[in-house]
């Protein structure tokens, strides 16, 4: 009978470890854990890519269709000033997070532009920096963000824009405050040919209709089991004209709601 009991509770571990489903009670850092927990970090960066590349000037605040209304559009340059080719904005604070960027407006042949033209300019090169304290749910973490992009089709009356580029990013003590594990984060990104419409009426929703983005993450475990621990993910995601597209993120599929900054996995 002993026997019999003892057989009965390792069965009953082993399923508890591989169930897949809350994963409080897991007692070691595996990779299906790790994945599981930065999924979190994941979403919140990309839905705060959309962000940036919605806004077309390197702002925050617009996460949809309803901010991106009809009109002449323009980039948000009040209070910046011009100078040697670029607008230097003033550092802004939104949602807890500072905003720190960097404005240059390119014509067809590449030369930089003092003021903003709807049918002239052909490309708004943004270089912003982003930091601060972000929580979604359980999920909290301190984050530094760099991003490098370049949005093109500009010139003429368009109906979409590309944006290409380059960021990285960390992550410091990225937490879900359900469970006993922590991480750092220290990733690398590539932005590559996301297509997103020009505004709602022209007949999108706001969200990138086509393109991807890659990040590559190194992860230490800052707490929990196995603190110490390093390893790698290859986050991509590919854009689908939804709010709610698909992510591989170290060979799991999630969906990424870019209006609530959260990953679930499929």
């Amino acid at each position: 009978m002993k026997r019999t009991r003892l057989l009965a509770a390792g069965l009953f571990v082993v399923a508890a470890a591989c169930s897949g489903g809350d994963s409080t009670g897991i007692t070691t850092t595996d990779d299906a854990t790790i994945t599981a927990d930065i999924s979190s970090a994941a979403a919140d960066g990309i839905a705060e890519d959309v962000d940036v590349m919605q806004g077309m000037d390197g702002t925050l605040g617009h996460s949809g269709a309803s901010l991106l209304g009809p009109g002449d559009w323009r980039p948000g340059l009040t209070g910046c000033n011009f100078l040697n080719g670029s607008f230097n904005c003033p550092d802004t604070l939104r949602n807890g997070l500072n905003v720190t960027r960097t404005i240059t407006l390119l014509d067809a042949q590449g030369q930089t532009e003092s003021a903003y033209d709807p049918l002239l300019t052909a490309s708004i090169h943004i270089v912003a920096d982003i930091s601060g304290d972000r929580t979604h749910g359980p999920w909290t973490a301190t984050v530094t963000r760099h991003r490098d992009i370049t949005i093109t089709g500009l010139a003429g009356t368009e109906t979409t824009r590309t944006v290409n580029g380059t960021g990285n990013e960390t992550v410091d003590n990225s937490r879900d405050t359900n469970h006993p594990r922590a991480y750092n984060l220290t990733c690398s990104s590539t932005v590559t040919d996301v297509v997103m419409p020009v505004r709602a009426t022209d007949g999108g929703n706001g969200w990138p209709i086509s393109g991807t983005i890659t990040r590559t993450c190194t992860i230490t475990v800052t707490a929990g089991p196995n603190a110490g621990k390093v390893t790698t993910r290859t986050i991509t995601i590919t854009f689908d004209g939804t709010s709610t597209p698909t992510a591989n993120i170290g060979g799991t599929t999630f969906t990424i709601d870019l209006s609530n900054h959260t990953a679930t996995k499929h």
